[in-house]
This record gives C-alpha cells, structure tokens and sequence, in this order.
C-alpha cells in the first residue's frame, strides 16, 4: 500500500473533531461548513486506510485507530507550534527583543537585579526572562529560541559558545554570631554549630559530608532544605548557619546576615551561553555587559 499523502486541512479537522467532539464543533473553529468538514475526514479516512468514527446514536465515536492517530498528530502538532513560537521570537529579536533562559539560582533572584538595571537603558525593547532546569536551558539556546542562557553543564557542547563564572562559597550566619568576628570560616569552625543543610543527594552537601567525615568535625543537623533560598531564609531567622553561594546568601539583604568566605572553598561553576552560529545582537551584547559587571560586584568580598 503506498505512503498516504495527507493534506493539512484534513488532519486540522481530525484534530478538531476529536478535541470538540463534534463536526459541527470543527466546522465553527474552520470557519467551514458542516458538510466541508465531513468530507475532509472522508478524504482522511481514505487516505490513511482506515475508519476514524463510528455513528452511534447520531453521535460520532473514534475508533481506537482514530485514538492513537490522534496522539501522533497531538504530538506532531505541538512541535508545529514550537517551530511558529521558534520564528516569533527571532523576528522579535530581529527588531530589537531579548529573551534571556536562566537556570533558577540566577532566574529567581539574581538576573531581575540585573535586568532592573539594564532596562531603563533600552526602553523600547521587549524583554523576556524564563527559568527552567539547566538542560532545558542548553535545549533553548541550541535551538536559538533564546539569546542568551545561564546553566551548570557538565560537558562542553559545540553547538554553543560558553563563559564560565564561578559561584565561590560563603558561609552565612546571624549578624549577631560570634563567628561572625572572624573574616574567614574554616570548616573546623562549624564543630558543635546548628548547619542547615541541602538534601543528601544534593553536590554541595555531599562534597561538604566528606569533608566533615575526614575531619572528624561534627555540626549539629536539624534542618534539611531543597533550595538555598530556604537555607538563607532559616538563618535570617536565627535558626543556624549554612554554607551557600553568593548569590543565595545575598538574596535577603545583609543587615541581618553575616557573610564570610569558607575554607575549602565549596564553589562550582555556571556558564553563559549564547548560539555559536547566531551573531549576537547589540542588545543581547549590552546585557552581557550589565551582567559582567553585576556579578564581579556580588562576588566581591566585603
């Protein structure tokens, strides 16, 4: 039996039928007639080979082929969408639009900061900042449907261009703490101290574990956190101490918290990323440059 050869028009009425239940449903979202939309599904059906809907009752029922063709055309549907939203968004860069994809350590708190400064300078520009996991930042910036990026990554790609920034880590207490009189924390500094921790397959609490183990350091453990945001929460709130990256530890302020470089440094690195083979426009370029001199100033230690 050859390929089916199927035509947009045919599969668009499939698809609303199937989601409104009906053809005069279908008919209304086409902007057709009811007879143009049943005879689209003829043809359909025709063409793909087998039957679609059963009548029961003057009601149409799929049958279970129509049901698993409906995933596939769901699916091939969906990235018909993605490839529409892919071309907006370049021709909103083409004209001046910026869309920035941030993992959430930076999306959350840090980049607002610096788009707060960036903005005021480019009025006229549409500026866009979505948070999602690292991968899915790598995806956004590879498929060009971003400018520009920030995620961990594990292995180079060369699909993109990468900066690397690294994230030392401080160690953040009350302002009111006796450690804080000292400028530097040293991990034997943490014996007997109430340490808010991450989850135990969390890479920083896992370095930091071993470390404590070949030392024979022993902190007090209550509290078991998710997010650095949490972490830096409780200690604003008197409840312990815990070792976080700059960004986390400054994102409530200082006047109740005490900041201090830790020893060994816990640090990892992010990257950001932008196309390798779309030139960068001059707005995704000031950005950058905003960004730079922004983060030199948060890993400055006071």
């Amino acid at each position: 039996m050859p390929f089916p050869h199927l035509r947009d028009k045919q599969v668009l009425a499939f698809k609303h039928v199937m989601e409104s239940g009906t053809v005069s449903g279908a008919a209304r979202r086409m902007l057709i007639a009811q007879p143009g939309v049943t005879r689209l599904l003829k043809q359909l059906e025709h063409d793909v080979g087998f039957e679609l809907f059963e009548r029961v009752r003057g009601r149409l029922i799929p049958t279970p082929e129509a049901r698993i063709f409906y995933r596939e055309v769901a699916r091939v549907w969906m990235g018909i969408e993605h490839l529409s939203d892919t071309a907006r968004r370049i021709r909103e860069r083409e004209v001046g639009g910026l869309r920035i994809s941030a993992m959430p350590l930076l999306g959350m708190t840090f980049l607002p900061d610096v788009l707060a400064d960036f903005a005021p300078a480019h009025l006229d520009a549409r500026i866009e900042l979505a948070t999602f996991r690292s991968t899915q930042v790598i995806e956004e910036v590879i498929t060009q449907r971003c400018d520009v990026g920030f995620a961990i990554v594990d292995d180079n790609d060369d699909r993109v261009v990468s900066e690397a920034f690294r994230l030392d880590s401080l160690c953040v207490m009350p302002a009111h703490h006796p450690l804080a009189n000292h400028e530097r924390i040293h991990l034997e500094d943490l014996a007997g101290e109430t340490l808010i921790c991450f989850e135990t397959h969390d890479p920083l609490r896992i370095t930091l574990d071993r470390l404590l183990e070949d030392t024979g350091v022993r902190p007090r453990r209550r509290l078991e956190v998710s997010l650095a945001l949490q972490a830096s929460r409780l200690v604003s709130r008197g409840l312990g101490l815990a070792i976080l990256d700059p960004v986390s530890a400054r994102a409530f302020g200082e006047s109740t918290l005490a900041l201090r470089s830790f020893e060994p440094n816990l640090g990892e690195e992010f990257v950001l990323l932008t196309p390798r083979d779309q030139p960068i426009s001059r707005l995704a370029q000031d950005f950058i440059m905003t960004f730079r001199q922004r983060f030199a100033q948060l890993t400055a230690i006071t």
